[in-house]
Parts: C-alpha cells; structure tokens; sequence
C-alpha cells in the first residue's frame, strides 16, 4: 500500500513538472518560427525544456565522449531508446543541434505535436513505408543543408529496461548513406529505470549519455550493405554499455 501511494505521488509530481513545461516550451518553439531566428529559437526552446524536464525531477545528465563531436559536423545520430527521458536527455544536451524522426502519433499530444511539426522535426507514418522512406529523404535533405544532425532510434519505439539492446532497424542506416552523413552512435544507459515504458512517474537517478567516435557510411553505389553497418553500430553501443555496466559496479 505505500509503495502504492508513493508510486502515485512520484507520478503526480512527474507530470506537474512535465506538461506545463512542456506546454511553455511548445508554444515558445512554434511563435519562434514566425521570427527570422526560428532554428536558433527551436534549439533554445528543446534544449530549456529538456533540461527543465530532468532538472525539476531530478535526474542528473552524465555526458562522455563529447570530444567526439565536431560542431561543423552535421550527423545521423543513432541512438537507442528505452524512455521518454531519453528525448528529454538528447535535447538538454547542447553539444548537439539536432532534430528527431518522429512517429506520426506524437503530433496528436495537444501543444507538443503542433511544434513538433514547426520545428521541421522528419514525422513518419510507420503504417506507410514508401511515404515514410519518401519524407525521410526529403526533409533529410533540408535538414542536412541547415547544419541540423538528425537523431533516430535505432529500434525504432522505446523497449524495456530488461532488455540491453533491442533490434536494430536498417532504415536510419540508409538514410545517413543517401544523405552521406557520418553516423554518431550514442548509447543512453539508465533511462529505463527511471521512467520505465509505459510510467508516467520518474525517479530521481543519474542517466549517462555516451558519444562513440563517429563512424563514416560510404554511399549506396558503392555496394554498401546497410545490415552489416546495423550490426557494426550494435556492437558499439553493446561494447559500450557493458564499459558503462562495469564501471558502475566497480565505482
């Protein structure tokens, strides 16, 4: 029965924090685009909400291998995902200027969809493959020419904590080669424990982001065989996980 109550208190506290916050920062987003500084406000307006969003839950963002990010460098930036606090983490992060590939049913969130779409954030209909494929290209491409790495999940939705990685999809693989952008592998540990899929409440804790060296996606006439760059970028982020695992156990 008390763990009970506190669950639901931790779960109140979590979305008084979360949906006026996220609420301000919406609206903030979208009048920015009406302004001729409506990139810089977007990535003003994400990275203040993100941070907000841990901050006041207290969730403490540990970042490695900033040194791997070149600020001239435009990414494809492949990450996995096992909560909403991973998108809250990626945006507070401001190493990064970056917009996602984003399933289409977020748009309905009332606030929330409507900048997600001003943003110039890549929405995709999962149910339709050839539109889908067809808006990643194009909006790719504008998104490329603006400087704006673009981060997609590499499993495509959030999936438990209990498992490590889950499977890789080939799609974000092609993209960064059509698009000829290097891949930066980010591997987010923790997340899942926090706020794990389906919670609404978040615990306090500590999340690690880790940037690995980025990898180079030689072009699709060149023979690129899009599975075995999935099972290259898996094996970072796996070896990496487990470097995160032990050095959590021995500290």
């Amino acid at each position: 029965m008390f763990s009970f109550i506190a669950n639901l208190i931790n779960a109140v506290r979590s979305a008084l924090v979360v949906v006026p916050n996220t609420c301000f920062w919406a609206i903030f987003c979208c009048l920015s685009t009406f302004t001729p500084w409506s990139q810089r406000g977007v990535e003003f307006g994400g990275s203040c909400w993100g941070w907000i969003n841990l901050r006041l839950n207290g969730v403490k963002i540990i970042h490695r291998g900033l040194e791997n990010i070149d600020p001239h460098q435009t990414y494809m930036v492949i990450a996995n995902h096992k909560s909403f606090l991973d998108i809250y983490a990626i945006f507070s992060c401001r190493a990064l200027h970056c917009l996602f590939v984003a399933k289409r049913e977020l748009t309905k969130i009332p606030f929330f969809g409507v900048a997600l779409q001003r943003s110039g954030s890549i929405i995709i209909d999962r149910g339709n493959r050839k539109q889908a494929i067809t808006r990643l290209k194009a909006q790719g491409k504008i998104l490329r020419s603006r400087g704006t790495s673009i981060v997609l999940f590499a499993e495509g939705t959030r999936s438990p904590a209990s498992i490590r990685l889950g499977k890789f999809k080939k799609g974000g693989f092609m993209l960064a080669s059509q698009l000829d952008l290097p891949i930066l592998p980010l591997t987010i540990s923790n997340s899942g424990n926090l706020q794990p899929k389906g919670k609404i409440a978040i615990k306090p804790g500590t999340i690690t982001m880790t940037f690995s060296p980025a990898i180079e996606t030689p072009s699709l006439n060149e023979g690129t065989n899009p599975r075995e760059m999935v099972e290259k970028i898996n094996k970072v982020m796996e070896e990496t996980r487990k470097a995160i695992d032990s050095h959590l156990m021995n500290s």
